[in-house]
């Protein structure tokens, strides 16, 4: 009988230096003998801190080792080549290749823009100051390092719905940014924690703009042309709306070869809260 058994196959403290891919490819034979059916794989894209970042510090999707950016060519684990040697001989010996997805925020932003926010209560964030500060933002993603291969599209602060840091004047907390899609507050279908936990750090994505969902749909299909994967583990869903993750994954399965393997991290030890989330993504994940 089939027994799928996923291997996560990193942690948080690995050395830094690129060992990780060649490591991968080297032990892929032995994996397959020993039961494992899939390796789920850190964020292979470039995050703020380059070849330091455990890849949870989101900034480029489409820079998988590949340019050099916040100081680096290759990200922690190593470079494209070697991500994709790794990755293929997984495939060869029968082992799927689970890819880690890291898109509720970003972080490393290129360059400041002029912006309007209220503050945010951070103990319960549906307290929101009627008061508009005029103030900088880091929200501004123009990725000089890849000069628009693979994809064009500038992230600026109409993609965002929040910040955790905001300069003239200078303050940190949770900011909710005004602009064409936040007049509602935050996402709704998210977690219940903190009266509303769409915001964790960093620059927040909001799903809300057409735009921001339709460059998510497009790296999804480019990085399955890229890498050989046969599944996405989704990070942090409990602060990404529902909604966008459901829509997310029927448009990959779509444009798939093969079914594709899902499975999201939701954080909570509620079980109501995660049959209910299961519920609004119609169990596609």
């Amino acid at each position: 009988m089939y027994n799928p058994t996923l291997l996560q196959f990193f942690h948080w403290y690995y050395p830094d230096g690129g060992q990780l891919w060649p490591e991968v490819a080297e032990k892929a034979a032995w994996l397959s003998e020993i039961g494992i059916t899939m390796a789920w794989l850190p964020p292979a894209y470039k995050g703020e801190s380059g070849g330091y970042s455990v890849g949870y510090d989101s900034y480029d999707l489409f820079d998988l080792g590949e340019f050099e950016q916040k100081g680096s060519v290759a990200t922690k684990y190593g470079d494209k080549q070697q991500l994709l040697a790794a990755a293929d001989a997984l495939r060869t010996h029968n082992l799927g290749v689970l890819l880690d997805v890291v898109v509720n925020h970003k972080m490393g932003a290129d360059e400041k823009e002029r912006v309007r926010v209220n503050r945010v209560n951070p103990d319960n964030r549906d307290e929101i100051s009627e008061e508009v500060i005029e103030c900088e933002a880091w929200t501004r993603f123009s990725f000089p390092g890849r000069a628009g291969k693979y994809s064009k599209f500038v992230w600026d602060y109409k993609c965002f719905s929040g910040v955790d840091h905001i300069e003239n004047p200078d303050e940190n907390g949770v900011f909710k940014i005004v602009n064409d899609y936040t007049a509602d507050g935050w996402n709704d279908q998210v977690d219940s924690e903190l009266g509303n936990f769409d915001y964790l750090m960093g620059a927040n994505i909001d799903f809300r703009n057409n735009a921001v969902r339709e460059e998510l749909k497009y790296w999804a299909r480019w990085v399955m042309q890229q890498v050989p994967c046969t599944g996405f583990r989704l990070d942090a869903v409990k602060h990404i709306p529902a909604w966008f993750y459901k829509e997310w994954i029927e448009h990959i399965q779509e444009v798939a070869d093969e079914p594709m393997f899902i499975v999201a991290e939701y954080w909570s030890f509620e079980t109501d809260k995660l049959l209910e989330y299961i519920q609004q993504v119609d169990g596609k994940t």
